[in-house]
């Protein structure tokens, strides 16, 4: 039996996993009706994956339940209120994905904000990944996020990601100097 990790950047199918099942998800929130991403889920299931790939949509189908629950019983429909439940609920990519049509409409300082948000969120993903791609992103949503974040009106997380992206900085770059 193969042990090969879930790894959406170097393994094609663990990307179109990860893909689908967020699509399906984001469609379910649209809709308010949880079957789109527990179809998906369930399509997969019966493939019979790999464990890592397996466990990947258990605790992906997990975690949805929980986001569209409390994003239904709150009756969440501003996608930065949403957002902020996808954060608390480690959903990152499709926190990005809920994001990304928001920023694409957006101008000046909320465009950097909501793009300080989308790093954010990558940098969690890449850091999930151990990537390198994860220090420098974080830096850049950081600054973003400090600059502009009061252009996020209903996030109501903001502190929670200023927090962990510090946290982030620290690991990477060390809590002392010339120790």
């Amino acid at each position: 039996m193969s042990r090969s990790r879930f790894d959406p950047f170097r393994r094609r199918l663990a990307r179109d996993i990860r893909n689908n099942l967020s699509r399906a998800f984001l469609k379910s929130l649209a809709g308010k009706d949880i079957s789109s991403f527990q179809r998906v889920a369930a399509t997969y299931l019966q493939q019979h994956l790999e464990p890592a790939y397996e466990i990947y949509v258990i605790k992906r189908l997990e975690k949805y339940k929980e986001a569209f629950a409390a994003i239904n019983a709150g009756e969440l429909r501003e996608v930065l209120q949403q957002a902020a439940i996808l954060w608390d609920c480690e959903l990152y990519f499709e926190m990005h994905e809920l994001l990304e049509p928001e920023w694409k409409e957006a101008e000046g300082d909320r465009r950097r904000a909501l793009q300080g948000l989308i790093r954010a969120a990558g940098m969690k993903i890449h850091a999930e990944n151990n990537n390198r791609a994860a220090a420098s992103m974080g830096t850049k949503a950081h600054e973003d996020l400090q600059k502009y974040g009061d252009r996020l009106e209903g996030f109501g997380k903001l502190e929670a990601v200023l927090a962990d992206l510090q946290e982030m900085h620290l690991s990477v770059h060390g809590t002392r100097q010339g120790n």
